[in-house]
């Protein structure tokens, strides 16, 4: 089996689906939801879904209307975003707020919200509608505490597993715990198999974090230091600032505190982040929690699609 076909095939069992999902009524939701399907993105999270049924041997054919569902919520969760963040561009396409008004947007995110659940209600599973339920719980309150600490010095890393957890990290927990919950596994492997999904997307999320301070924009994709530019207390940041002395804290949150980030700044920013080796610290840390995440997999008994996690775990990591 080759992987690349392999994950393409799935793709558009998950493209093909969520066109059937989404049940336009008017002109607008049309064009939305062609560019919603058409954005694409990594489908990461159905991804993880679809592989975890493989590994635990489900029978039961929901599987593409669960993973498809965990797209929805993260679909509607980034038009959300777009608005909060004022954002003109999503992967490099327009955001529906550029091209129809933030109102919309927003509008728009709810119907793709009440699509996903109306399909997941179709499935009769209580025990599924339950985790979904609690991850739109973790996305609100993580936006809300994330438009509350982002650019507040008072922000620790405790806040930040907080809102990474509800952010990102919820709903991986979700696409792997599904699979258990269609395996019929006990709650307490449910509970490990929903763990390695929350550890999975917080180390997304940190990763993605990295990229503005150390990976530069031809090769991430991500416009360089822009997190650093809007003044954003991002992981990184969080562990420089534990290893600063008084004094240098007081410099680094003078820093943030500027209206606009000047070439200097970014110049000072990233001398700091070198003269105390973070980008070394938050490899070692990152590259421990990847080993682990390649450990657990290796309960399950060799084959293509496990695989093709390792493919996808070292491309994300």
């Amino acid at each position: 089996m080759k992987s690349n076909l392999s994950i393409q095939s799935v793709l558009a069992k998950f493209d093909k689906n969520l066109d059937g999902i989404i049940k336009e009524d008017i002109p607008v939701l049309k064009k939305i939801k062609k560019h919603v399907i058409s954005s694409g993105g990594k489908r990461i999270r159905p991804f993880s879904h679809y592989l975890f049924c493989q590994f635990l041997n489900v029978k039961d054919t929901s599987w593409l209307d669960v993973g498809s569902v965990a797209e929805l919520i993260h679909a509607a969760s980034l038009l959300h975003d777009d608005v909060v963040d004022n954002a003109p561009i999503r992967r490099g396409k327009p955001t529906i707020g550029t091209l129809f008004g933030n109102k919309t947007a927003i509008l728009a995110g709810d119907y793709l919200l009440a699509c996903g659940i109306s399909r997941l209600n179709s499935l009769g599973n209580p025990e599924l509608m339950e985790i979904f339920s609690q991850v739109l719980k973790d996305l609100s309150v993580s936006e809300l505490l994330q438009m509350e600490w982002e650019k507040n010095p008072k922000i620790n890393l405790k806040v930040y597993d907080s809102i990474i957890y509800g952010k990102t990290a919820s709903l991986f927990g979700v696409c792997t715990e599904s699979a258990a919950i269609l395996a019929n596994k006990s709650k307490k492997e449910r509970a490990l198999i929903r763990d390695f999904g929350v550890r999975l997307g917080k180390l997304f999320q940190k990763k993605d974090d990295c990229l503005d301070y150390f990976v530069e924009s031809s090769a991430s994709g991500k416009e360089f230091l822009k997190d650093f530019k809007n003044g954003l207390y991002t992981y990184p940041v969080l562990v420089l600032r534990e290893n600063l002395s008084f004094l240098e804290k007081k410099k680094l949150e003078s820093v943030f505190k500027k209206e606009e980030r000047s070439v200097t700044d970014e110049t000072y920013i990233l001398d700091l982040m070198e003269s105390k080796k973070v980008s070394e610290k938050l490899h070692k840390e990152l590259g421990a929690e990847k080993k682990y995440l390649l450990g657990f997999l290796n309960q399950f008994p060799a084959s293509a699609e496990r695989q093709l996690f390792v493919e996808q775990l070292d491309r994300l990591t």
